[in-house]
């Protein structure tokens, strides 16, 4: 009915990767985008897609505009730190989720993400010590299980991270609907638990 609705472009969007379509979802990300060039959702969406697509320098660029419309979207600087860490520059990673996880307007959450950076740098003891914070502040208020997984992965704890993922599929989490082409999950990806998780999900 109105083919110029960015709305509808992005909601259409943001499901495409989860029926196997990520490269269609990145085009619905853009005409989104042109067609409401200001709005730092949709810019912050197709980095995020960009990201998923391989496309890491993309993503940097792209997180970077979105910064330019809105200097507080902490999770553009986290999307920024997973394309270095994706490119193998962890260093760099760091510090983008350390900028992100700095800010007022971040969610705890993530700080599993600069766990993601630390373990390749060979920092296990810290990358430990916050995974055991973050466990202990779940039991208090809420934790996003499937990020924590991620930084299970990243230090190299299969069971608790497929533990964590567990929970989040028991919980109904949003976020797993991209769990098979988020590169945080990458390490777990040879295990038989991870096929079956996917299948469980639903997405192709």
């Amino acid at each position: 009915l109105n083919p110029n609705y960015a709305e509808a472009h992005w909601t259409f969007g943001s499901a495409l990767p989860a029926v196997g379509l990520l490269g269609e979802g990145v085009e619905e990300m853009r005409k989104a985008l042109t067609l409401d060039p200001l709005y730092p959702q949709y810019s912050r969406w197709l980095a995020r897609f960009l990201l998923y697509a391989g496309d890491y320098a993309g993503a940097i660029e792209q997180s970077h505009k979105t910064l330019e419309l809105n200097g507080e979207y902490f999770q553009a600087r986290l999307d920024i730190g997973s394309a270095f860490l994706a490119q193998g520059r962890p260093e760099q990673a760091l510090e983008w989720y350390r900028r992100g996880q700095g800010m007022e307007n971040s969610v705890r959450s993530y700080d599993a993400f600069i766990v993601r950076a630390l373990a390749p740098l060979g920092r296990q003891e810290e990358a430990d010590e916050i995974l055991k914070r973050l466990e202990e502040e779940s039991r208090q208020h809420y934790i996003r299980a499937e990020v924590l997984a991620m930084g299970y992965a990243a230090a190299g704890h299969f069971d608790k991270a497929f533990e964590s993922l567990e929970r989040a599929y028991q919980a109904r989490s949003a976020g797993l609907i991209y769990i098979h082409v988020d590169p945080g999950y990458a390490p777990l990806k040879a295990d038989p638990r991870f096929a079956d998780l996917v299948k469980r999900i639903g997405v192709k």
